[in-house]
């Protein structure tokens, strides 16, 4: 009873707070100019809501008539989300392998490789992951500007989960007694190795994209360089794998091209075309300008 009449200045206090959220969500000089309405005219915290949510709903909207978040959305979170979905599914597999052999038997997961050849794929296969993951993120905060709380999650989700649920609508994977909880947090957490490499790489690039749109003409031709020799070098070591099942088999598997490897690595690179094209134009304006 006692904590009664401190409940509506508490419910007051949280509302206007959540006012304040949704504000965050406008230009700055908006923000400002709305927040200084609401200040003078004195309306209920309600109606505040309910204008500042219609306003931010209309900007929101008003961000889909141009191109650029729908590249970020199609071109990043689907088509580049697809492929680098298939990568971190792979990498989380043959790295959980290794760890769960080591760990329980004390021996390498026979992979017919040596040891040292399957290391050095989980950690070029690692790197290239963080370097996509980056550049993704980068082109998508870049073309997304205040759009990317929506053309992330598209992304995230898509990465996290596209694999997945293509193995298991194919019938290579059965859930036996799923529990919803359970399905939630492998759908939505990073709980693995390369989803958390994934999560952490993609998010950072996403957020120095939204802040700097463009990277300087250098810097893009070295991390171009950095994706042009781990996808080739990711793409030759996949093939050691090919080779040893071919020879196991005594050639009854002929396994996969090098250019069907190639081409999942090539989709999933290919915002650094942007990213350079963007760094090159920005340049050639900047010199014009000097």
């Amino acid at each position: 009873m006692g904590g009664e009449p401190n409940r509506g200045p508490m419910m007051t206090r949280i509302c206007w707070r959540l006012v304040d959220i949704l504000s965050r969500m406008l230009d700055a000089d908006e923000r400002q100019v709305v927040r200084g309405d609401f200040a003078e005219s004195g309306q209920s915290v309600a109606r505040a809501i309910r204008d500042v949510s219609d306003l931010v709903v209309r900007r929101q909207i008003g961000l889909w008539t141009v191109w650029q978040p729908w590249l970020a959305l199609l071109g990043i979170a689907c088509l580049a989300g697809l492929p680098l979905s298939r990568i971190a599914f792979r990498l989380n597999v043959d790295l959980g392998q290794q760890l769960t052999a080591y760990y329980t038997y004390g021996v390498h997961f026979g992979t017919l490789l040596t040891p040292q050849q399957d290391m050095a794929w989980l950690l070029c296969l690692a790197i290239a992951l963080l370097l996509w993951s980056w550049t993704c993120g980068f082109v998508l905060g870049s073309l997304s500007g205040r759009a990317v709380w929506l053309t992330w999650c598209v992304f995230y989700l898509m990465v996290l989960d596209s694999a997945l649920v293509r193995f298991i609508l194919s019938g290579n994977m059965i859930l036996r007694d799923p529990q919803p909880l359970r399905l939630l947090m492998v759908a939505t957490l990073p709980l693995n190795p390369a989803t958390f490499l994934f999560s952490l790489s993609a998010l950072w690039g996403a957020f120095m994209g939204v802040r700097r749109r463009v990277l300087p003409l250098r810097a893009a031709y070295v991390l171009a360089s950095a994706i042009t020799i781990f996808t080739i070098l990711v793409t030759w070591m996949s093939g050691w794998y090919e080779t040893a099942h071919e020879v196991w088999s005594s050639g009854a598997w002929h396994g996969v091209s090098w250019t069907m490897r190639l081409l999942p690595f090539v989709v999933v690179s290919w915002p650094i075309t942007y990213l350079l094209a963007t760094a090159k134009r920005r340049s050639t304006i900047d010199k014009e300008i000097t």
